[in-house]
């Protein structure tokens, strides 16, 4: 026991002088902190370039001016309408090309004549199927020579049981008798034909008509007559 209270006081006294030799030792160490202190002191001396450069960065925001980018999309859609309008307004000049043409002058239209007016709306009549007789056969059968007429239309039945027949023309003149006692003998001759053939075409040949105005005259056997004359009259007078 005696020697373990010696160990034991032995062991206190090493521990003390230990404690005082790290006591005296510990005494620098105060000196190392003032250093310590002293750098954050130097930290804000360190700062006030900081500022300095941030200056620099203030002027980085000049970056846009690198928007031209964007500027150039804008361009390109404003000058495709731009374009498409300007080569619309090129299309007048073309229009007015033929302006500058001079309008061809209508022709007249051909005016049918009195004679074939009067036979057009003749034609429009209930009337049978009717044939045209040529020079050759008016002389014959009326005496009466085409160089007597400016012009005429002779109408006879296709068939030979129809006594329809339309005479129309226009005469020379000092030719107006001569062709009127022609066509008087031509119903005459008509007369007889008819009495010994057909009664009720016989009657259409008796109610003829016979007019004239100036120099043209109308020949008409028809159930139609009095139709032909009035539109004889309307183109005549």
């Amino acid at each position: 026991m005696n020697k373990r209270i010696l160990a034991l006081a032995l062991a206190g006294a090493l521990s003390l002088s230990l404690l005082s030799a790290c006591g005296g030792q510990s005494d620098p160490a105060p000196e190392t902190t003032v250093p310590a202190v002293e750098s954050p002191s130097a930290g804000p001396e360190t700062e006030t370039p900081a500022p300095e450069s941030s200056a620099p960065a203030a002027e980085t925001p000049e970056a846009p001016e690198s928007e031209t980018p964007s500027e150039e999309p804008s361009d390109a859609p404003s000058t495709a309408p731009s374009a498409k309008p300007s080569s619309k307004p090129s299309q007048p000049p073309a229009s007015a090309e033929p302006s500058t043409q001079p309008t061809p002058t209508p022709e007249p239209e051909p005016q049918v004549d009195v004679v074939q007016s009067v036979w057009n709306e003749i034609a429009k009549l209930d009337i049978p199927a009717l044939s045209d007789v040529d020079a050759a056969t008016l002389s014959a059968l009326y005496g009466i020579s085409a160089d007597d007429l400016v012009s005429y239309i002779c109408k006879m039945p296709a068939i030979s049981v129809q006594a329809t027949e339309f005479f129309i023309a226009e005469v020379k003149d000092g030719k107006m008798d001569a062709v009127k006692a022609a066509v008087e003998q031509r119903q005459a001759a008509l007369v007889q034909q008819w009495s010994q053939y057909l009664p009720e075409q016989l009657e259409l040949v008796e109610n003829y008509q016979l007019v004239t105005s100036g120099n043209y005259i109308l020949f008409a056997i028809s159930e139609h007559a009095d139709a032909a004359v009035t539109a004889f009259n309307t183109y005549t007078k």
